[in-house]
């Protein structure tokens, strides 16, 4: 393993699919700590500027593309996602990487925020969280026809009616509000945009309701979900934050 920062495709078995991904390596021997960026549904925004900045601050970051999405194989369900962010952890546990398995974090965006947040509830090994623009409890937020529909135009086996079903489906057992007290005590860094019109504000002063002193709320002002125009102010929140707390 080379001590120069670099980029390095990673294979991910989970499930029997193989996921497709790409480790941000920090320079040095390490080991370093690392995190798993998660991104949403269906994932057109990655968060590798995110990425580049914990690699350039000493982090590994694994970027990672769920099954059924981007070219990982398999069919796509959202039951499957906190499954295969735990595939990933033992991924980079098990493959070599100058990874310290005591500093893992999830920073998770839109749906990757719910996949953080329940992944991290059975996970102990997850040790920190970021949520971008996070969904929190899929009972308050639902997936419109034609959005849901949109989405399902870049995922495998699966229709916008699907998602929606499956959505429903995992109101009452794979809902962050009502695993945040498994966290493990977690320090949770919530980040979310005033203007998100696809998971609005509500969702994180809900979750910051419920996580009590363990989090802590950022609302960005102005921001949208993706934080298009403030992604600059996004990377120095969330890096400096990281670095803080493993």
């Amino acid at each position: 393993m080379s001590n120069e920062s670099g980029l390095e495709g990673v294979v991910i078995t989970s499930a029997g699919s193989k996921l497709l991904g790409a480790l941000y390596r920090a320079a040095g021997a390490g080991p370093h700590p690392t995190a798993l960026v998660l991104h949403g549904i269906p994932g057109l925004e990655k968060n590798t500027d995110i990425a580049y900045a914990l690699r350039d601050a000493g982090w590994n970051a694994l970027v990672f593309h769920y099954r059924g999405c981007w070219g990982s194989e398999g069919d796509y369900t959202l039951a499957g996602i906190p499954d295969d962010v735990r595939a990933a952890v033992d991924a980079i546990l098990a493959g070599g990487f100058a990874v310290d398995a005591n500093r893992i974090g999830a920073i998770g965006h839109g749906l990757g925020g719910w996949a953080a947040l329940v992944a991290a509830s059975r996970d102990p090994r997850i040790r920190t969280i970021v949520t971008l623009g996070g969904i929190a409890n899929l009972r308050t937020t639902s997936l419109k026809d034609q959005e849901a529909a949109n989405y399902a135009r870049f995922l495998r086996n699966i229709t916008g009616k699907g998602i929606q079903s499956q959505w429903r489906a995992l109101e009452w057992t794979y809902n962050p509000v009502d695993v945040v007290d498994l966290l493990h005590s977690c320090p949770l860094l919530i980040v979310h945009g005033t203007a998100d019109t696809v998971a609005p504000a509500s969702q994180a002063t809900e979750l910051k309701g419920r996580a009590g002193d363990a989090a802590q709320l950022i609302l960005m002002e102005g921001a949208d979900h993706i934080f298009s125009r403030h992604r600059r102010q996004l990377v120095d929140t969330v890096v400096p934050w990281l670095k803080e707390r493993l």
